[in-house]
């Protein structure tokens, strides 16, 4: 049976794309040209336009070259993709706070330090959410590290030391990702309900409040909202929710983590089913 051809946005890793051919002339007085000065510029160009703008021909025009050059550098946009993110990916690796052995607060600070890191390249939050190719590992060569394995890896061991079950923590992870993702987002597209207070309020004050009296209800609070807030509450509840999975299932009871049993349910089933 064969399998089914991957989409083109389907989640794509390694290999790296191989040079082939012969290399392209250049314009003359154009600079000279390698591999790392083509994924430098292109890293350039991500840190200050949003990355859905980042392609072969907007690098090659930055570096005043004709764009097959940069296909004969790098291979392909995917590629270019690839490197861009990956350095920003090395960015959040690095900015991670040293562990405590406390797993809430390693994880409160993977939060913090993803989102203060995410917020600086443009578009980044935005393409996560909304594209698969790419958004957890990278193409990479040998000997080189995938800096999106690093950070699902770190995370894992947050939660496999924690005592959370493989079901639970792959769960823990992917809501947590959400999370940071979504707050990111909401930072890069500005979409914070405070950001358009006036027109929330307006728009809704133009309705009788016997017609709609839940939405009457919550704009006043919601049009307040920004992200600041909203990142806290948020964290907060995510946090304690994981924190559930792992309380005994009887209050009192005096077990030790490894025979505590995961009594919340998701989906009508226990969460370490």
């Amino acid at each position: 049976m064969k399998a089914d051809k991957p989409r083109r946005d389907e989640e794509e890793g390694p290999p790296t794309a191989k040079r082939a051919g012969r290399r392209p002339k250049s314009a003359d007085g154009a600079p000279a040209l390698s591999r790392e000065s083509v994924v430098q510029c292109a890293i350039e160009l991500a840190r200050r336009e949003p990355l859905s703008d980042l392609s072969m021909v907007r690098v090659a025009r930055e570096l005043g070259v004709a764009p097959g050059l940069i296909h004969y550098y790098l291979g392909s946009r995917d590629d270019l993709l690839s490197r861009v993110i990956n350095y920003a990916f090395k960015e959040r690796v690095d900015a991670l706070p040293r562990l405590t052995g406390d797993w809430r607060a390693d994880l409160e600070g993977v939060a913090r330090s993803a989102v203060e890191v995410t917020a600086r390249w443009p578009g980044l939050g935005t393409y996560i959410l909304t594209h698969n190719r790419f958004r957890l590992f990278q193409r990479v060569g040998p000997g080189e590290t995938d800096f999106g394995l690093a950070f699902f890896d770190h995370i894992g061991r947050i939660l496999k030391d924690a005592g959370f079950t493989s079901t639970q923590a792959a769960l823990g992870y992917h809501l947590l990702m959400l999370f940071i993702t979504s707050i990111s987002a909401e930072v890069e597209n500005r979409q914070a309900p405070g950001t358009h207070h006036d027109y929330i309020v307006g728009y809704v004050s133009r309705f009788d409040r016997t017609e709609v009296p839940g939405a009457t209800y919550l704009v006043s609070s919601f049009a307040k909202l920004d992200t600041a807030n909203t990142f806290e509450a948020g964290l907060r509840l995510v946090l304690d929710g994981f924190a559930a999975w792992l309380e005994p299932a009887e209050a009192g009871q005096g077990t030790r983590p490894s025979e505590r049993k995961k009594s919340s349910r998701v989906g009508g089933r226990k969460a370490g089913e």
